[in-house]
Protein backbone atom coordinates (compact mmCIF):
# COMPACT_ATOMS: atom_id res chain seq x y z
CA UNK A 1 0.00 0.00 0.00
CA UNK A 2 1.35 3.44 -1.02
CA UNK A 3 0.55 6.80 0.68
CA UNK A 4 0.80 10.22 -0.93
CA UNK A 5 1.51 13.41 1.03
CA UNK A 6 0.27 16.60 -0.67
CA UNK A 7 1.39 20.08 0.59
CA UNK A 8 -1.13 22.92 0.17
CA UNK A 9 0.38 26.43 -0.07
CA UNK A 10 -2.76 28.48 -0.72
CA UNK A 11 -5.23 27.48 1.96
CA UNK A 12 -7.10 30.83 1.75
CA UNK A 13 -8.82 29.78 -1.41
CA UNK A 14 -12.21 28.27 -0.62
CA UNK A 15 -12.13 25.97 -3.58
CA UNK A 16 -8.91 24.52 -2.28
CA UNK A 17 -10.07 24.06 1.28
CA UNK A 18 -10.86 21.60 2.39
CA UNK A 19 -9.11 19.53 -0.24
CA UNK A 20 -10.73 16.43 -1.60
CA UNK A 21 -8.16 14.28 0.11
CA UNK A 22 -8.44 16.27 3.36
CA UNK A 23 -9.08 13.14 5.34
CA UNK A 24 -5.90 11.70 3.98
CA UNK A 25 -3.93 14.75 5.19
CA UNK A 26 -5.64 14.99 8.58
CA UNK A 27 -5.19 11.36 9.54
CA UNK A 28 -1.73 10.95 8.11
CA UNK A 29 0.08 12.04 11.31
CA UNK A 30 -1.88 9.45 13.34
CA UNK A 31 -1.06 6.81 10.79
CA UNK A 32 2.58 7.84 10.92
CA UNK A 33 2.51 7.28 14.68
CA UNK A 34 1.00 3.88 14.06
CA UNK A 35 3.82 3.06 11.68
CA UNK A 36 6.28 4.02 14.39
CA UNK A 37 4.38 1.93 16.94
CA UNK A 38 4.33 -1.07 14.64
CA UNK A 39 8.04 -0.67 13.94
CA UNK A 40 8.71 -0.43 17.69
CA UNK A 41 6.60 -3.51 18.40
CA UNK A 42 8.38 -5.40 15.68
CA UNK A 43 11.70 -4.47 17.20
CA UNK A 44 10.47 -5.72 20.59
CA UNK A 45 9.28 -8.97 19.02
CA UNK A 46 12.63 -9.38 17.32
CA UNK A 47 14.43 -8.79 20.61
CA UNK A 48 12.19 -11.25 22.45
CA UNK A 49 12.71 -13.87 19.75
CA UNK A 50 16.46 -13.38 19.97
CA UNK A 51 16.32 -13.71 23.75
CA UNK A 52 14.18 -16.83 23.44
CA UNK A 53 16.60 -18.44 21.02
CA UNK A 54 19.52 -17.49 23.22
CA UNK A 55 17.77 -18.95 26.25
CA UNK A 56 17.07 -22.16 24.34
CA UNK A 57 20.70 -22.43 23.37
CA UNK A 58 21.79 -21.83 26.94
CA UNK A 59 19.36 -24.48 28.18
CA UNK A 60 20.64 -26.97 25.65
CA UNK A 61 24.22 -26.30 26.56
CA UNK A 62 23.69 -26.26 30.31
CA UNK A 63 21.33 -29.30 30.55
CA UNK A 64 23.04 -31.66 33.01
CA UNK A 65 24.03 -35.13 31.86
CA UNK A 66 22.18 -37.89 33.67
CA UNK A 67 24.21 -40.90 34.78
CA UNK A 68 22.87 -43.55 37.07
CA UNK A 69 23.36 -47.20 37.96
CA UNK A 70 20.59 -48.50 40.17
CA UNK A 71 20.38 -52.19 41.06
CA UNK A 72 16.96 -53.80 41.24
CA UNK A 73 16.27 -55.64 44.48
CA UNK A 74 15.92 -59.33 43.84
CA UNK A 75 16.29 -62.69 45.52
CA UNK A 76 19.92 -63.80 45.52
CA UNK A 77 19.52 -67.17 47.23
CA UNK A 78 19.50 -70.22 45.00
CA UNK A 79 18.96 -73.86 45.82
CA UNK A 80 21.56 -76.44 44.88
CA UNK A 81 19.90 -77.57 41.63
CA UNK A 82 18.87 -74.12 40.37
CA UNK A 83 20.92 -73.20 37.30
CA UNK A 84 19.24 -70.05 35.91
CA UNK A 85 19.03 -66.61 37.46
CA UNK A 86 19.49 -62.97 36.44
CA UNK A 87 20.85 -59.60 37.52
CA UNK A 88 18.71 -56.50 36.91
CA UNK A 89 19.49 -52.79 37.01
CA UNK A 90 18.64 -49.34 35.60
CA UNK A 91 21.11 -47.14 33.73
CA UNK A 92 21.44 -44.30 31.20
CA UNK A 93 24.74 -45.53 29.76
CA UNK A 94 26.58 -48.45 28.25
CA UNK A 95 27.15 -51.32 30.66
CA UNK A 96 29.12 -54.51 31.25
CA UNK A 97 28.39 -57.50 33.48
CA UNK A 98 31.25 -59.77 34.57
CA UNK A 99 30.91 -62.85 36.83
CA UNK A 100 33.65 -63.10 39.43
CA UNK A 101 33.33 -66.86 40.04
CA UNK A 102 33.77 -69.84 37.75
CA UNK A 103 30.40 -71.37 38.62
CA UNK A 104 28.51 -68.34 37.27
CA UNK A 105 28.46 -67.51 33.55
CA UNK A 106 26.58 -65.05 31.33
CA UNK A 107 23.71 -66.43 29.29
CA UNK A 108 23.55 -63.87 26.47
CA UNK A 109 25.10 -60.41 26.15
CA UNK A 110 27.71 -59.44 28.74
CA UNK A 111 27.71 -55.79 27.60
CA UNK A 112 25.72 -53.27 25.61
CA UNK A 113 26.64 -49.93 24.04
CA UNK A 114 24.14 -47.15 24.73
CA UNK A 115 24.30 -43.54 23.53
CA UNK A 116 23.53 -41.44 26.59
CA UNK A 117 20.24 -39.59 26.46
CA UNK A 118 19.33 -38.07 29.80
CA UNK A 119 15.61 -38.42 28.96
CA UNK A 120 15.85 -42.22 28.65
CA UNK A 121 16.63 -44.61 31.47
CA UNK A 122 17.01 -48.25 30.49
CA UNK A 123 15.90 -51.33 32.41
CA UNK A 124 18.47 -54.07 31.89
CA UNK A 125 18.11 -57.76 32.71
CA UNK A 126 21.07 -60.08 32.19
CA UNK A 127 20.48 -63.82 32.44
CA UNK A 128 23.00 -66.00 34.21
CA UNK A 129 23.78 -69.71 34.14
CA UNK A 130 24.71 -71.22 37.49
CA UNK A 131 26.31 -74.62 37.86
CA UNK A 132 24.60 -77.08 40.25
CA UNK A 133 26.08 -77.02 43.74
CA UNK A 134 27.33 -80.52 44.50
CA UNK A 135 29.62 -79.45 47.36
CA UNK A 136 27.04 -80.13 50.06
CA UNK A 137 27.46 -76.67 51.57
CA UNK A 138 26.55 -73.07 50.80
CA UNK A 139 28.78 -71.08 48.45
CA UNK A 140 28.88 -67.37 47.65
CA UNK A 141 29.69 -65.56 44.41
CA UNK A 142 29.45 -62.09 42.91
CA UNK A 143 28.72 -60.50 39.56
CA UNK A 144 30.37 -57.13 38.82
CA UNK A 145 28.13 -54.58 37.06
CA UNK A 146 29.67 -51.44 35.55
CA UNK A 147 28.07 -48.43 33.83
CA UNK A 148 29.67 -45.04 33.17
CA UNK A 149 31.86 -44.38 36.24
CA UNK A 150 29.74 -46.49 38.58
CA UNK A 151 29.89 -50.14 39.60
CA UNK A 152 28.52 -52.55 42.15
CA UNK A 153 28.89 -56.22 43.01
CA UNK A 154 25.69 -58.26 42.95
CA UNK A 155 25.96 -61.09 45.51
CA UNK A 156 24.73 -64.60 44.81
CA UNK A 157 24.29 -67.32 47.41
CA UNK A 158 23.70 -70.93 46.39
CA UNK A 159 22.74 -73.36 49.11
CA UNK A 160 24.00 -76.90 49.21
CA UNK A 161 20.41 -77.98 49.81
CA UNK A 162 17.61 -79.02 47.53
CA UNK A 163 14.33 -77.20 48.13
CA UNK A 164 12.56 -79.48 50.60
CA UNK A 165 9.58 -77.89 52.38
CA UNK A 166 8.81 -80.88 54.61
CA UNK A 167 10.72 -81.72 56.66
CA UNK A 168 12.41 -78.35 57.27
CA UNK A 169 16.18 -78.36 57.34
CA UNK A 170 18.17 -78.40 60.56
CA UNK A 171 21.12 -76.02 60.65
CA UNK A 172 24.54 -77.42 61.55
CA UNK A 173 26.41 -74.15 61.04
CA UNK A 174 25.73 -70.67 59.66
CA UNK A 175 27.44 -68.78 56.88
CA UNK A 176 28.25 -65.77 59.06
CA UNK A 177 27.45 -64.09 62.36
CA UNK A 178 24.07 -62.88 61.11
CA UNK A 179 22.77 -66.44 61.69
CA UNK A 180 20.42 -66.22 58.72
CA UNK A 181 21.89 -68.32 55.91
CA UNK A 182 23.00 -71.88 56.74
CA UNK A 183 26.42 -73.05 55.65
CA UNK A 184 25.78 -76.69 56.50
CA UNK A 185 22.36 -78.22 57.13
CA UNK A 186 20.54 -81.52 56.88
CA UNK A 187 16.99 -82.87 56.62
CA UNK A 188 15.50 -85.01 59.36
CA UNK A 189 11.92 -86.25 59.65
CA UNK A 190 10.99 -87.31 63.19
CA UNK A 191 7.81 -89.30 63.88
CA UNK A 192 6.27 -90.74 67.02
CA UNK A 193 6.19 -94.48 67.69
CA UNK A 194 2.52 -94.69 66.73
CA UNK A 195 2.68 -92.51 63.61
CA UNK A 196 1.35 -94.36 60.56
CA UNK A 197 1.64 -91.77 57.79
CA UNK A 198 3.84 -88.86 56.90
CA UNK A 199 5.22 -87.26 53.73
CA UNK A 200 8.24 -85.63 52.14
CA UNK A 201 7.51 -82.50 50.05
CA UNK A 202 9.98 -80.81 47.72
CA UNK A 203 10.40 -78.74 44.56
CA UNK A 204 13.17 -79.66 42.12
CA UNK A 205 14.45 -78.45 38.76
CA UNK A 206 15.13 -81.88 37.22
CA UNK A 207 13.79 -85.41 37.17
CA UNK A 208 14.22 -86.85 40.65
CA UNK A 209 14.68 -90.10 42.53
CA UNK A 210 14.16 -90.93 46.20
CA UNK A 211 15.86 -94.13 47.22
CA UNK A 212 16.92 -95.84 50.41
CA UNK A 213 20.57 -95.61 51.30
CA UNK A 214 21.03 -99.34 51.72
CA UNK A 215 18.30 -101.92 52.16
CA UNK A 216 14.72 -100.82 52.63
CA UNK A 217 13.52 -101.42 56.21
CA UNK A 218 10.30 -103.37 56.79
CA UNK A 219 8.68 -100.61 58.86
CA UNK A 220 8.85 -97.87 56.16
CA UNK A 221 7.42 -97.72 52.65
CA UNK A 222 7.23 -95.00 49.95
CA UNK A 223 4.41 -94.55 47.45
CA UNK A 224 6.78 -93.14 44.82
CA UNK A 225 10.51 -93.27 44.20
CA UNK A 226 10.91 -91.12 41.07
CA UNK A 227 9.23 -88.39 39.10
CA UNK A 228 9.50 -85.29 36.93
CA UNK A 229 10.65 -81.81 37.89
CA UNK A 230 8.37 -79.46 39.75
CA UNK A 231 6.50 -79.58 43.04
CA UNK A 232 6.34 -83.11 44.42
CA UNK A 233 5.04 -85.06 47.39
CA UNK A 234 6.01 -88.57 48.43
CA UNK A 235 3.75 -90.27 50.97
CA UNK A 236 5.30 -92.46 53.65
CA UNK A 237 3.68 -95.41 55.38
CA UNK A 238 5.12 -96.43 58.76
CA UNK A 239 4.62 -99.41 61.04
CA UNK A 240 4.20 -98.50 64.74
CA UNK A 241 7.30 -98.93 66.84
CA UNK A 242 6.57 -101.22 69.78
CA UNK A 243 10.07 -101.02 71.20
CA UNK A 244 9.94 -98.99 74.38
CA UNK A 245 13.68 -98.53 74.61
CA UNK A 246 15.01 -97.93 71.14
CA UNK A 247 14.01 -95.74 68.27
CA UNK A 248 14.82 -96.54 64.67
CA UNK A 249 15.85 -94.65 61.56
CA UNK A 250 16.20 -95.00 57.80
CA UNK A 251 18.27 -92.92 55.42
CA UNK A 252 16.88 -91.74 52.09
CA UNK A 253 18.72 -90.06 49.24
CA UNK A 254 16.85 -87.40 47.24
CA UNK A 255 18.53 -86.71 43.88
CA UNK A 256 17.77 -83.95 41.37
CA UNK A 257 20.10 -83.97 38.38
CA UNK A 258 23.62 -84.15 39.79
CA UNK A 259 22.67 -82.95 43.28
CA UNK A 260 21.81 -85.34 46.13
CA UNK A 261 20.67 -84.66 49.70
CA UNK A 262 20.23 -87.14 52.52
CA UNK A 263 16.92 -87.22 54.37
CA UNK A 264 16.83 -89.15 57.65
CA UNK A 265 13.50 -90.60 58.78
CA UNK A 266 13.53 -91.28 62.52
CA UNK A 267 10.81 -93.03 64.51
CA UNK A 268 10.88 -92.57 68.27
CA UNK A 269 10.53 -95.45 70.78
CA UNK A 270 7.19 -96.24 72.34
CA UNK A 271 6.59 -94.96 75.85
CA UNK A 272 6.54 -97.55 78.63
CA UNK A 273 3.09 -98.36 79.90
CA UNK A 274 2.42 -97.22 83.40
CA UNK A 275 2.27 -99.98 86.01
Amino acid sequence: MFFTLQIYTNLSKEENFPPKDFAECVFLPNFAHRIKDIAYMNSIKTSLLACSLLLSLVCCVSSPEMHQLSPVEQSIILYADQTVDSVCFYTFDSWTVTPQDEWITINGDSHKDIVNDYTKRYYCKVFLTVQPNTTGQTRCGTVLVKSYEYSYSAPFVQLGLLKVSHPAYTVDSYLDDSYVIPKLAHYELIDSAHCLRDSICFTVQNNWTLNFDGEQPEWLDLDSKSGASGKCRVNLTLTPNSDTENGREAKLKLTSGTVSNEIVVRQLPAKKEED
